[in-house]
């Protein structure tokens, strides 16, 4: 390569004007949940760990009033632009949702894949998650099944098990509680995993935390 090629752009400005604009894959809505709140009438949800924000748009677009939550200042500005590039009015905070308390309850609680590390951390926001679910409410709860562990492909930490879920639902009807294969896609990546779900409904005659 001779000094002058070396200093030769590789491609036009045209050209990386157009890479610019090009953005990786974004994660698809939930399917479990759109099967949810396909039976739910709009009201307040809030969407815990909201990652991109694909979940709360989809939800603000068909009418709920969310409020999503995430630890990362930059996935928030992710969703937040997402979310005006989809018109859809949602309320976005940046905290840690181990420590994080709502100021009002909701009739959807949702987290997908957003679950921390074992340990009393994962406890109180799953205490917080069931404690935010008005009476009559539902709670939406997905996650890497422990089964990943027990193969040795992820561990143990990141992973739950049914039971540890059902835990934090005292005062709930469990409606869907089990674990599936699933094709699961984050970006460019697509797995197949066993995701382990968990569908409740706060029972209406027992008083809220909140």
């Amino acid at each position: 390569m001779t000094t002058e090629q070396s200093h030769s752009p590789a491609h036009s400005a045209d050209w990386w004007s157009a890479l610019a604009t090009l953005q990786r894959p974004r994660t698809p809505v939930d399917d479990v949940l759109m099967a949810v709140a396909a039976d739910l009438p709009p009201g307040k949800a809030l969407d815990l760990g909201c990652g991109e924000g694909q979940n709360s748009v989809w939800l603000a677009q068909r009418g709920w009033l969310v409020t999503a939550v995430d630890v990362s200042p930059g996935t928030v500005t992710e969703a937040r632009d997402a979310a005006a590039e989809a018109d859809a009015a949602i309320v976005f905070e940046v905290a840690d949702v181990t420590a994080w308390r709502p100021a009002s309850r909701f009739d959807l609680v949702i987290s997908t894949f957003a679950l921390p590390a074992r340990g009393m951390g994962r406890g109180r926001m799953l205490d917080m998650a069931a404690a935010a679910v008005a009476p009559g409410g539902t709670i939406l709860v997905r996650e890497f099944d422990i089964a990943l562990a027990r193969e040795g492909r992820m561990a143990e930490k990141y992973l739950v098990s049914l039971e540890e879920l059902e835990r934090h639902l005292d005062g709930f009807r469990v409606t869907r509680a089990d674990t599936r294969v699933t094709r699961h896609r984050h970006g460019y990546e697509e797995l197949v995993l066993p995701v382990a779900t968990v569908i409740a409904n706060r029972r209406t005659d027992l008083r809220s935390l909140y």
